[in-house]
């Protein structure tokens, strides 16, 4: 049955999906490394495949993404848990068509944003001393120079600025789903739920 359902998302058209999330992840992440921006854009592409095709597709959308990002950048092996989990979360939040109205999709954005920080944040201070090199290291490396805890100077920084990825990141989707012709979205899994954006507001 579990073969069933993963052979299913798995669709033609879902694994063309997979190479256009990475590249997408994988342009957004440098952008953000090469500007040393305090937020990631490196989970755009995942966001994207888990509201059109569910979690299989995303998860493999997020796990190749830092796969191939580690290549360039090693630190990036470690958090390829972030974006399994994300994949997971949104593709099982799409399925149960929770991104219809406003407040569903601003309570979605919440959730990913505490997936992404409790998943990120141990291997940030385990793994990397709480500075990783990205944008927000510089924030809490002043954090934890001003006496802060490094537990919470690192939860701080990530809260507030994975959320704001996540702002980012759902926006972009919004926007280029938003312009999807309908018999284009048919054709995915969860492109039916995303029809009606074209044309009309979301409900509240």
């Amino acid at each position: 049955m579990i073969l069933k359902k993963y052979t299913t998302q798995l669709s033609i058209l879902s694994l063309l999906i997979i190479p256009l999330g990475v590249a997408v992840n994988f342009v957004g992440g440098q952008m953000a490394t090469v500007l040393k921006l305090p937020f990631y854009l490196d989970a755009i592409g995942t966001l994207f495949s888990a509201l059109l095709c569910g979690p299989w597709v995303a998860v493999l959308t997020g796990a190749l993404t830092n796969i191939f990002m580690s290549l360039s950048n090693p630190t990036n092996l470690p958090f390829i848990i972030v974006n399994i989990f994300t994949g997971v979360v949104a593709g099982l939040l799409a399925k149960a068509n929770f991104f219809s109205n406003w407040w569903k999709w601003l309570l979605s954005m919440l959730i990913l944003a505490l997936v992404a920080i409790l998943t990120s944040v141990p291997i940030v201070v385990l793994v990397y001393g709480g500075v990783t090199g990205g944008g927000t290291s510089i924030i809490t490396a002043v954090a934890m120079a001003s006496g802060t805890n490094i537990w919470t100077a690192v939860f701080g920084t990530e809260g507030i600025f994975t959320l704001l990825d996540r702002v980012i990141s759902f926006v972009i989707c919004w926007l280029v789903i938003r312009v999807m012709p309908a018999r284009l979205l048919i054709r995915f899994d969860f492109g039916e739920n995303y029809i009606k954006w074209g044309t009309t507001r979301l409900k509240g």
